[in-house]
């Protein structure tokens, strides 16, 4: 169920209407229904027909944090390089940094993404089929250089 169980104001100043004797017991089961989910067997009448009418709520809230967990865990999965080919194609599309590389290896746009075709498939034929985008524009740069890098013991 929920990991930290929520009290309603509202709750809190129906319940005191109650008597004394019913209120505690009423009070604990909900708490533990939040944390673990168990229901109560043992509450008087009374106070199990309050609890009946609350169980709605606490399951409805429960759904959702759970929801939410699980939304908030499957964003927090870190994320795969993006396979080579498409660090290439974004790397393209980086028209800032095709500007820059231009002016750095006075080189045209055309001839800039022709290199950086080849550079895709010379990763891809030496089994680099996942690459960080970051790691693909060190490796094209050094290869707009002459001067391939290592990745993992494979001259590139």
């Amino acid at each position: 169920m929920k990991r930290t169980p929520k009290f309603d104001k509202a709750w809190s100043e129906s319940i005191a209407m109650l008597p004394e004797e019913l209120q505690q017991p009423l009070v604990n089961a909900i708490k533990e229904y939040q944390t673990t989910g168990a229901e109560p067997t043992d509450l008087n009448p009374i106070a199990q027909c309050v609890f009946n009418l609350l169980k709605p709520v606490i399951d409805r809230r429960a759904k959702a944090a759970s929801y939410q967990r699980r939304r908030r865990e499957a964003k927090a999965v870190v994320q795969c390089a993006p396979v080579t080919i498409e660090s290439g194609h974004r790397v393209k599309q980086d028209r800032k940094y095709i500007r820059l590389l231009a002016k750095r290896y006075n080189l045209i746009h055309r001839d800039i993404k022709a290199e950086i075709d080849r550079m895709s498939v010379l990763l891809t034929a030496n089994g680099i089929d996942r690459i960080p985008v970051y790691i693909y524009k060190e490796y094209l740069e050094h290869h707009l250089d002459g001067n391939p890098l290592e990745f993992i013991g494979k001259p590139i």
